[in-house]
């Protein structure tokens, strides 16, 4: 009987023995996975497995970073600006500059995509109108809305001042440029133009040059009239008329006094009436009202030659500070009126020299300057006379007006 439960003892602990490893095999086996899910073999399987593709985004190319609507540019005098404005093949756009400058040069880069309207006054225009061409609606060029530009205009102004417009082609005429405003100060730009060593106050000295394909503003020699034609050379009357103050009738029918020194150059002529008057400055007696601080004498009118004459303007500042004035100015207007006095049409008459007392454009508080100016003569009609306007920079759409010749004749 012992001899038995020994025997079931021992078979029992070989049984065991036997069966120890594979027991261990197994647990490492089994634990196996668990590593596998603590991350030991992760790396494998993100490496063999395939990912669900991702869901396909169609992008719109981003939008150009053009000019919509109505907008306005402020330039600095050292800038030459590359303005972006969107253009739709049914629109328009106006682009309007300062009334201290004036147009001197558009050269446009492709007429048959956009075109600068051919207007009959651009010699006294401050604004151009830009159309789309016949070419500018092509499937070629609106394929490319919103994105590039179609081409290009450059506009160069008396000044010197260069500004480039990019015209992009847009769709909608919403997403159009309609009204572009471009503000600057002339005298800022002509400053840093000279110190750069450029040209200023660009006049129709060259316009007679041969030019291949840009559209000078300045009328060139050609367009003059002969020296012995009767009527005389004047600039075509603006589109809109200008905002003109009260008037000082000064009554000039007088005939014209002949200048006391014989001279036909008329810087000269100027620079000798100038002295005269800073001699004589209690002859300016009748003063126009007083616009925004400025009032405006004039003193006989006086015949220079055959087709020019020469006014002196005093110019009082009635304020308490500094008056700029618009360069350029005095300008001489010949206005026609109706039969209440009221303009009805209004011609630059073309100045041929002008001397001043002021100097970089100032006139100080409580002073007074002297502007003689030379011009052509003009021919008056029965409502036709002569007015000279002096505004300044923070007024340049009312300025001082006074009349050089009543309409009582």
């Amino acid at each position: 009987m012992l001899n038995y439960k020994h025997a079931v003892i021992t078979l029992i602990v070989l049984v065991i023995a036997l069966s120890a490893p594979p027991a261990q095999g197994q647990a490492k086996h089994d634990k196996a996975p668990e590593g596998t899910r603590k991350g030991t073999r992760q790396p494998q399987q993100r490496e063999s497995g395939v990912r669900p593709p991702s869901p396909v985004t169609l992008v719109e190319p981003p939008r150009a970073d053009y000019l919509s609507g109505e907008a306005t540019v402020a330039v600095s005098g050292n800038q030459n600006p590359v303005i972006r404005l969107g253009l739709s093949p049914n629109g328009a756009t106006i682009i309007e500059f300062p009334a201290a400058d004036k147009l001197f040069n558009i050269i446009p880069g492709n007429s048959n995509l956009v075109t600068v309207e051919e207007s009959p006054t651009k010699e006294t225009d401050r604004f151009i109108i830009v159309r789309p061409g016949d070419g500018f609606a092509s499937p070629a060029t609106m394929a490319n809305a919103r994105r590039a530009p179609a081409t290009s205009v450059i506009v160069q102004m008396q000044s010197g001042l260069v500004l480039t417009f990019l015209f992009y082609p847009v769709q909608q005429l919403a997403e159009q440029a309609h009204r572009v405003v471009v503000t600057y100060d002339r005298s800022e730009v002509m400053a840093v133009r000279r110190a750069a060593g450029l040209a200023v106050n660009l006049d129709s000295a060259e316009a007679d040059k041969p030019r291949t394909s840009s559209v000078r503003i300045s009328p060139s020699q050609a367009a003059t009239p002969a020296a012995d034609e009767t009527t005389p050379a004047r600039t075509p009357t603006p589109r809109a008329p200008l905002r003109v103050a009260d008037t000082a009738d000064i009554d000039t029918t007088e005939p014209p006094a002949k200048l006391d020194v014989k001279t036909n150059d008329p810087a000269r002529a100027a620079s000798l009436a100038l002295t005269e008057v800073t001699r004589s400055p209690k002859s300016f007696k009748k003063w126009s009202d007083t616009v925004h601080g400025l009032s405006l004498s004039t003193s006989p009118v006086r015949e220079v030659g055959k087709r020019s004459q020469l006014v002196v303007v005093a110019v009082r500042n009635t304020r308490k500070i500094d008056a700029r004035i618009i360069p350029g100015q005095p300008e001489i207007y010949l206005e026609t009126v109706d039969g209440k006095g009221r303009p009805l049409q209004i011609e630059v008459v073309k100045k041929l020299a002008t001397e001043t007392t002021e100097t970089d454009g100032l006139i100080p508080a409580d002073a007074i300057r002297y502007y003689a100016v030379v011009y052509e003569t003009p021919i008056l009609g029965a409502r036709q006379r002569l007015s000279v306007i002096v505004g300044q920079t923070i007024a340049a759409d009312e300025p001082a007006t006074a009349t050089l010749t009543s309409s009582k004749r």
